[in-house]
């Protein structure tokens, strides 16, 4: 099982963000590097793209992706991750987030219940198994 590094200061802007959501999904990128370890350098919120089902469901905008992806390569880094947020459910990949996958990300779930209780989660997907693995997070 991997291990993905994150700033206290940053998952708690990621938390925030969270709370201030709910009842909706919200989404963003985790920008960082990714050598003998992952660690969250940035972190950058987006905006939901999906409006018709936004308590569970996030979609991101492609060519925002592609642009912070340039924009973090002018600074040596990368997108090694994406997080999003589960109002009232648990902090687990559903089958949408599955099929959705792209190996070599981390995938980063926060569960919020009734807009309070925060559970956070991280997840790789496993290409052979075609199933995620949960992936350490190590607060810095």
């Amino acid at each position: 099982m991997g291990s993905l590094c994150i700033d206290a200061r940053k998952l708690y802007d990621i938390e925030n963000e969270v709370r201030k959501s709910y009842p909706l999904e919200c989404c963003g990128l985790l920008i960082g590097t990714n050598t003998s370890e992952k660690k969250v350098v940035e972190v950058y919120p987006v905006q939901n793209k999906n409006t018709e089902r936004t308590h569970d469901r996030y979609e991101i905008d492609g060519k925002e992706f592609t642009r912070v992806d340039k924009e973090a390569a002018k600074k040596g880094l990368q997108i090694i991750g994406i997080y999003h947020s589960h109002p009232d459910h648990p902090a687990i990949p559903s089958a949408f987030d599955t099929e959705h996958a792209w190996f070599g990300y981390s995938y980063m779930i926060i569960a919020i219940e009734k807009g309070k209780k925060i559970e956070v989660r991280s997840w790789i997907y496993d290409e052979v198994k075609k199933q995620f693995e949960e992936e350490e997070i190590t607060r810095i």
